[in-house]
């Protein structure tokens, strides 16, 4: 089963080129993604209450230009079926008949009672369908993330009250807020941004109050990651491009 939805591009959403944020763009396919869960009963606080949640474990995302304010917007999203401890989902945004993004992930069902990663059952991946269409190439995400590169550039990050989402840590689509900014100030500037590839590997508590964020950029293709001196919270890879 697909599911779709449909919005135009609010005067919030936008940047100073009157494009949509990034981080934005991120909310509007999670948004997908948990309406998607609704529409077949396995909503958040209906997993909660049954003692699980889905976590993010990857996505890799090609965007292929970004939706300007007012534009309308459709996202189609579909479930790819599971296998042990993981599930796929692909993602398309377009504007009318042009595909602007398109965004394959992978997510881990936690048992919130033995609080580790368990094997998805049955009654779980089964209301979702399985749709077998590759939004993009299958192993695409299987990008390569390295953890403990020196980043050329860094800043700091402080987490804010509202960054915190219902399950008690920092949400998926906040760390693009940190990406973005780190884009940005790393000397990038206004550049567009064109693939973003990103792994989550440690949860940020509410006990988690700074970190930092750093890069490393080698032409249009940067490493990026989120870390303190305990562990290393996300990190993945980005290409970049001069604005048209």
């Amino acid at each position: 089963m697909k599911i779709e939805q449909t919005a135009r591009v609010d005067y919030d959403e936008v940047d100073t080129n009157f494009r949509m944020k990034l981080p934005i763009l991120f909310k509007r396919l999670q948004r997908a993604a948990v309406h998607h869960s609704e529409q077949v009963g396995l909503g958040s606080s209906n997993m909660v209450a049954a003692g699980a949640v889905w976590i993010l474990n990857r996505m890799r995302m090609e965007i292929y230009r970004m939706p300007v304010y007012r534009e309308a917007i459709t996202i189609r999203t579909w479930h790819k079926g599971s296998a042990g401890f993981r599930a796929g989902r692909d993602f398309l945004m377009v504007c009318g008949d042009e595909t602007v993004a398109a965004a394959t992930s992978q997510w881990l069902y936690f048992d919130l009672n033995r609080k580790r990663i368990a094997k998805i059952p049955k009654h779980i991946s089964e209301p979702y369908t399985v749709e077998t269409e590759d939004i993009l190439a299958a192993d695409a995400i299987d990008f390569e993330v390295d953890q403990t590169f020196a980043p050329a550039q860094t800043t700091s990050v402080t987490t804010r009250e509202g960054d915190y989402d219902p399950n008690g840590h920092v949400n998926n689509t906040v760390y693009l807020e940190y990406l973005d900014t780190l884009i940005k100030r790393s000397g990038v500037g206004d550049a567009e941004v064109g693939q973003v590839g990103i792994q989550y590997l440690k949860e940020i508590g509410r006990d988690i109050h700074t970190l930092q964020a750093g890069i490393t950029t080698v032409g249009s293709t940067a490493r990026f990651r989120f870390y303190d001196a305990t562990a290393v919270y996300a990190a993945g890879v980005v290409t970049v491009g001069t604005t048209g």
